[in-house]
């Protein structure tokens, strides 16, 4: 009687690095129309679906402010990432960002000078962002901690302060509604006309991709980084400590994130509104898609941003239509990242299957 076996092998030669990030992109889009056709019981129509994903895609204007937005924290990521630290943690990290910017806005009486709101909201906020990612990368690196469950708390944590700020002493006084007040005018960002995006995020968007590349191709630390990813034993050969390197990256991670944060508030948001949990771009979740789809390469962050903010306007698009709602954007980023993680491994393994008789 023959007996018949499935065998996972590693391959000889792995695959092209670019086929899983294509892979899950024109899979995911196929697979997530058929579900929401499915669960929908047909009344999402998938042409529509698919005319919309492609309208996004050629409206590069209209995805400039999540595009820029997306590619800072992708690249935030990226870089904890690079050293197999895996910050789930940027949703708490930008909101941080968020409420160092907004005091700064409101309550610091720094002055009307938009030079300085602006730069006072970026310098205070990306340290508070670093300060929060700096509470989980210490038990990482020094006591050996999982950074995902704890970062992904700290997320919930961060949402409650943020609620408890605004609906006590944030809150707006003259309606009491549950938000804080509009932040100054001199504190916005710039609007390039007749897109989403601002002047100060692009020009920021462009500073941390520089800078990030430099940082990983061109220094002591970002070599560190790199090789913390993949053999932290050399790292003690040559006297680095890892711990080191894991809390620098976390912390580098976070302090990018909040960029994300502080432009968000400064170009689009211009105040904070509760419940915090429902009322987030989700930026920091999707940005790990981001990171993910990029291969961890700089250069094609953008390129997955470009993709990942396609999506979400796509979204909106997929609602004027009336083939559904907002939450199909989740469809499709959740069914994106699951066949990445699938084709990743298919791309170092095989399935053999071997008959024995």
């Amino acid at each position: 009687m023959a007996s018949i076996s499935l065998v996972v092998v590693k391959r000889v030669k792995p695959l092209p690095s670019w086929v899983a990030p294509l892979l899950s992109f024109t899979l995911g889009i196929a697979v997530a129309t058929v579900l929401l056709w499915i669960v929908t019981l047909g009344r999402t129509d998938p042409i529509v679906v698919l005319a919309s994903i492609g309208r996004a895609l050629a409206m590069p204007q209209l995805l400039l402010k999540n595009f820029a937005l997306l590619t800072i924290v992708g690249i935030g990521l990226l870089v904890s990432f690079k050293a197999s630290v895996f910050n789930i943690g940027g949703e708490g990290q930008f909101y941080f960002a968020i409420i160092a910017a907004t005091w700064i806005a409101l309550f610091s009486g720094v002055g009307a000078i938009a030079i300085i709101n602006k730069v006072l909201m970026l310098v205070v906020g990306v340290l508070l962002a670093g300060f929060w990612a700096l509470i989980a990368a210490l038990p990482r690196g020094f006591l050996g901690i999982d950074e995902v469950p704890v970062t992904l708390l700290m997320n919930y944590i961060a949402y409650y302060i943020v609620d408890y700020l605004v609906f006590n002493p944030w809150r707006e006084p003259k309606y009491k509604y549950p938000r804080t007040p509009t932040i100054p005018e001199e504190s916005w960002f710039i609007r390039i006309p007749g897109t989403t995006g601002t002047i100060e995020l692009i020009l920021l968007t462009v500073v941390v991709m520089a800078g990030i590349w430099y940082l990983m191709n061109n220094t002591r630390l970002g070599l560190a980084i790199n090789v913390m990813g993949s053999n932290p034993n050399v790292l003690r050969v040559v006297g680095i400590n890892p711990s080191l390197i894991v809390v620098s990256s976390l912390v580098i991670s976070g302090m990018i994130v909040g960029i994300a944060g502080v432009s968000y508030l400064a170009g689009e948001a211009h105040l904070i509104t509760i419940p915090a949990e429902a009322c987030t771009p989700m930026l920091g979740y999707t940005g790990i898609l981001v990171a993910w789809l990029s291969m961890l390469r700089i250069a094609y962050v953008p390129v997955a941003a470009y993709i990942v903010s396609a999506l979400i306007n796509a979204g909106i698009n997929i609602q004027i239509a009336g083939a559904g709602k907002a939450s199909v954007v989740d469809v499709f980023i959740g069914t994106i990242l699951l066949i990445y993680s699938i084709s990743v491994i298919f791309t170092e393994y095989s399935v053999k299957i071997i008959v024995k008789r």
